[in-house]
């Protein structure tokens, strides 16, 4: 993490919010199981009121009761509740998951099959057909003999007479005709066998009470003739088996619940309700569900069969929460009807919390849509931010190394910054002004020495001037030493005014320099045999296994770096070993060192004997201390480091110039 920049470690952070939408998630599946266990707590309620309740059903309402009796079930026909969008338009494609409640007849030799569908609103009807010969009505005088369909329903009868395929009219017979009922809505169609009648009417209209007769003409010689009148309920009218009849069940929400009553063999008595048909219009909701049905449908058969069911007719309550833990878990309990001390039924309610848990993962989907965007947003606004700091920063830190060299001198002074106004602005005019002081010093430094130079050197002259004419007259023992040690004095003032006039030189002639790439290999190798030749009272040995390396810089600084180097390993030499000069690579940076036996530097001295002025080795004699000092100047102008060392033996010093790889080539 310590390694990471400011841009990765910002989107490092921002990933962080990943955890927010995993939270709410992990959340979201403890709500979902909650409403599960929520829901079937209100579902065995429910089954326990509407047990109670069918129970005194059974008590108080002989129709009810006959019902459940499988030995003496009286006529009837069975109605479906509506589960798929129906259309009106003559055909039967719809009505397929309705067949099992299908009403089939023969006669004649011609079949004929009554559906009846129904929901909240309206009532549905199906009427297949077989029919050899159909014969339509010629002219608008229904009294014609023709097919036709009638309806009795509780208080009227509904004519269907058909003039030609298509939508045709719900005629009823008054005492001043026949008039057309708008409210319905029939569609007649031929098919290859017959044809079929289809018809939406108001379910207020339909009543509890039914009969369907189908009028059969045929086309002879002697014009249209009856061939045949049939009903499917022998002429007479049946009750409806509706799903909405029991009040009980009219109460509870056909989507929430789904109620079933069943005789003790399984067939279904009344059924209601088809949960949740609600989700299969929501287009979302196909992101969690393949089948958008989460409660197996009931509602076209007429009969159950289960191990559960075969307990409850047992007397055998049984409480199932199918599915446990998934989208698609719901509850069923099934419950014994008892008259007496006898069980003559089952009672079955099944109920989902789906719609709550889809409710919670639409919100959650949506929360994470948003939340996407913020984040992404956040992340964009983040990392222009930072890459915009880093830049910055790094600006700021490659001006201030350009603008400081490793001892403090100042190259230039850092400008103020004026586009910003935060902290990496506050953090720039803080080096701004720190660099404006450094260089004022230096400027000070610089011109001090100048200034002693010049007002120091013909003080020094006079001084030396005065002191040889005093060595002319003759002067006693003691007056000669002293006289002696007083010109001694003043020339190493005049030699100090000197050096420090070459330094000061050197530093205006290093900002002045112009960089070039050279060659040190030949440079040093060339060195030593001078060196050999200007001190032949000294070893000198170069060591090398390069062929070429290349540094960018002066060649004469260069040059005048050595020079100080060996200078200063001459003086303090004990020429008992080669003065050495190694060039070598060492983990990936170019190392140049200078070796001597001789006098060592003391611990506390190493990092400073590269200052102004300074010698920190025993015997140094007159030394000055400059070589070093100027000789770290011109390795700082060539990128280089220089440290001393003293060698592990106790036997002598190296001077050590490094340079990063960046900085050489080979």
């Amino acid at each position: 993490m310590k390694s990471l920049s400011l841009k990765w470690r910002i989107l490092l952070i921002s990933c962080v919010f990943w955890l927010i939408p995993l939270a709410s998630w992990l959340i979201d599946s403890k709500f979902e199981s909650d409403l599960e266990r929520d829901n079937f707590q209100q579902t065995t309620q429910q089954a326990n009121n509407l047990r109670s309740f069918f129970e005194q059903l059974i008590q108080h309402d002989n129709n009810f009761r006959h019902k459940l009796d499988a030995d003496g079930v009286k006529p009837g026909l069975n109605v479906a509740l509506r589960e798929t969008g129906i259309l009106i338009d003559g055909y039967s494609d719809e009505w397929y998951p309705y067949h099992g409640f299908a009403k089939r007849i023969q006669n004649f030799g011609q079949k004929a099959e009554l559906s009846l569908v129904e929901d909240q609103q309206h009532f549905y009807i199906l009427l297949s057909v077989e029919d050899d010969d159909i014969v339509y009505r010629q002219n608008l005088d229904v009294t014609g003999k023709s097919d036709k369909i009638e309806l009795q329903l509780d208080s009227f009868r509904l004519q269907f007479v058909p003039i030609a395929p298509g939508k045709v009219a719900a005629l009823r017979q008054t005492s001043t005709g026949v008039i057309e009922i708008n409210s319905v809505y029939a569609v007649w169609q031929e098919t290859t066998n017959g044809y079929q009648l289809e018809a939406r009417l108001p379910r207020d209209l339909v009543g509890t009470m039914f009969s369907a007769e189908v009028h059969d003409v045929d086309q002879t010689e002697a014009g249209p003739k009856l061939q045949g009148l049939y009903s499917f309920t022998n002429f007479e009218q049946v009750a409806l088996n509706s799903m909405l009849s029991v009040g009980a069940l009219s109460r509870l929400s056909a989507d929430d619940y789904r109620v079933m009553v069943t005789n003790l063999n399984g067939d279904i008595v009344y059924g209601y309700g088809q949960p949740h048909q609600d989700i299969k219009g929501h287009w979302r909701n196909r992101l969690w569900l393949s089948d958008l049905s989460p409660i197996e449908t009931k509602g076209s058969k007429v009969s159950l069969s289960s191990e559960e069911l075969d307990k409850a007719l047992m007397g055998q309550a049984q409480e199932q929460l199918v599915n446990e833990g998934s989208l698609l878990a719901y509850s069923r309990i099934l419950k014994p009807l008892y008259d007496g001390d006898q069980v003559i039924g089952a009672m079955i309610i099944e109920s989902s919390a789906i719609n709550h848990k889809l409710y919670l993962r639409d919100f959650w989907l949506r929360m994470l849509l948003l939340m996407l965007l913020f984040w992404v947003l956040m992340v964009w606004w983040l990392y222009q931010s930072s890459k915009d700091y880093s830049r910055r920063i790094v600006e700021l830190r490659d001006i201030t190394e350009e603008a400081v060299t490793e001892q403090g001198q100042i190259r230039h002074v850092i400008q103020r910054e004026e586009s910003y106004d935060d902290e990496v602005a506050d953090l720039n005019n803080t080096f701004s002004q720190l660099t404006t002081r450094l260089k004022q010093h230096h400027d000070y430094q610089e011109k001090l020495v100048a200034r002693l130079n010049h007002e120091l050197r013909t003080p020094i002259a006079i001084i030396r001037s005065s002191l040889d004419n005093l060595s002319i007259d003759n002067l006693s023992e003691l007056d000669a030493q002293m006289l002696h040690t007083a010109q001694s004095g003043a020339s190493r003032m005049s030699q100090t005014l000197s050096r420090l006039s070459e330094a000061t030189r050197l530093e205006q002639a290093i900002k002045s320099a112009e960089k070039d790439i050279f060659d040190v290999v030949n440079i040093v190798k060339d060195l030593t045999h001078a060196y050999a030749t200007n001190w032949p009272q000294h070893r000198f040995e170069f060591r090398t296994s390069l062929d070429e390396v290349e540094i960018t810089g002066s060649r004469d600084l260069f040059v005048q770096m050595v020079d100080k180097l060996i200078t200063n390993a001459v003086d303090f030499d004990d020429k008992s070993e080669p003065i050495t000069l190694i060039l070598k690579k060492e983990d990936s940076r170019l190392v140049f060192e200078v070796s001597n036996r001789g006098a060592m530097i003391e611990r506390k001295s190493l990092k400073s004997v590269f200052s102004l002025m300074h010698s920190s080795r025993k015997n140094s004699g007159g030394h000055l201390g400059l070589g070093l000092y100027l000789a770290k100047l011109i390795a700082n102008f060539h990128n280089g480091h220089i440290v001393a060392k003293n060698h592990i033996d106790q036997g002598g010093v190296s001077i050590v110039i490094s340079w990063k790889n960046k900085h050489f080539t080979h």
